[in-house]
């Protein structure tokens, strides 16, 4: 499935439960339960993210309306459920290889390029960069878990510099 796949199932879900199709909310729970299941064995990180933001957006809807019913209830904490499933398979996962995060032509690498020859800010790694703040916002958490990158706070910024481990 794709992201796109898992945002028509959560709308779903959300719409059966406005609806009280409980049968129809109940198999389309299963089935995004059957694919988070299918993410953390088949290992699809990058599917895991986007189903465990689709189930985050999902449950914060439902949790949000003020039907309280126990049947709404249920799917919800079923929704729950799968959130923790998705969250556990996301946490603890070993970082990627120092030679995979320095690939050319990833966000990472050219994070990596751009802290070559200083420590910098987030605003001012995207204008080296030409990445978005939400790329190298995804990069840098990657790095730092690599051990290739160290980051603190300096007043309202975050300071970014490479390791010795990077050079």
């Amino acid at each position: 499935m794709s992201g796109e796949a898992y945002r028509t199932l959560a709308d779903d879900i959300r719409d059966a439960v406005a609806a009280g199709r409980w049968d129809e909310a109940d198999a389309d729970l299963d089935t995004l339960a059957e694919e988070a299941a299918l993410c953390l064995v088949q290992d699809r990180v990058a599917n895991l993210a986007a189903l465990a933001r689709e189930v985050a957006r999902c449950h914060t809807a439902l949790a949000l309306r003020e039907d309280r019913s126990p049947d709404a209830m249920h799917r919800l904490g079923q929704l729950r459920a799968i959130a923790a499933l998705v969250a556990a398979g996301r946490a603890n996962r070993p970082a990627r290889s120092e030679a995979a995060l320095a690939q050319d032509g990833t966000p990472t690498a050219a994070v990596l390029r751009a802290l070559a020859d200083g420590a910098k800010s987030g605003p001012a790694l995207v204008e080296a960069t030409g990445l978005s703040h939400d790329a190298v916002a995804r990069a840098l958490p990657e790095l730092r878990a690599a051990g290739l990158v160290r980051s603190w706070p300096a007043g309202r910024l975050v300071m970014n510099e490479r390791t010795g481990a990077a050079e």
